[in-house]
């Protein structure tokens, strides 16, 4: 096992933030250390991503970038402070199944990642390009997918239940299936 697989095997990039003073609220979302950041916009959890900067890797990118440390140096890092010396267990005890609100905000991040990195790579260049009709179909479903997760973290009790039920009906597994290809287009979400 190299050393980076071992700290893989030890931590999580939301594991590390916390380890390191990050404050992760119950969505996993914290403030970004790597920009002027004033509302959450950082999500952890097996990984990290920045919707405000655009930073994203795992535990050991975290811990590097956090630490300014190259990536040997970082996953040394974590296993130092992770590893307690002791031998990883044989097998991880299995996952328990988040509850119906976490799997539809999960779902609608991963969705909001791959929707924010297609926008990125469809982007006019320059000042001077013209607006694809490809950008702006990604724009809207972007927009769309944010506005379901926005709705489900601050909305009411009622429209959170609402949503909840509508996305559980079929459509989340739809949205996973979606997932599993490179690109996301605009008859996968209207």
């Amino acid at each position: 096992m190299t050393i980076y697989e071992k700290a893989k095997s030890l931590v999580t990039a939301s594991e590390a933030a916390e380890h390191y003073g990050l404050t992760v609220n119950r969505h996993g979302m914290a403030l970004c250390p790597f920009h002027d950041d004033h509302n959450p916009s950082m999500k952890l959890d097996e990984r990290f991503h920045c919707f405000g900067c655009g930073e994203d890797g795992d535990a050991i990118d975290f811990t590097a970038k956090y630490f300014n440390l190259s990536l040997p140096e970082a996953a040394e890092k974590l296993v130092n402070d992770f590893g307690n010396g002791a031998e990883l267990p044989a097998s991880p005890a299995p996952p328990k199944p988040p509850n119906p609100a976490e799997r539809c905000y999960n779902v609608l991040l991963q969705m909001e990642v791959q929707l924010h990195r297609q926008k990125r790579l469809t982007a006019p260049q320059t000042m001077d390009d013209p607006i694809t009709t490809e950008y702006a179909k990604n724009c809207q479903m972007y927009a769309f997918i944010v506005g379901l997760a926005d709705l489900l973290s601050n909305g009411t009790e009622q429209e959170k239940a609402d949503e909840i039920a509508y996305l559980t009906g079929g459509v989340l597994d739809h949205y996973e299936r979606v997932l599993q290809r490179e690109v996301i287009v605009y008859d996968d979400i209207f």
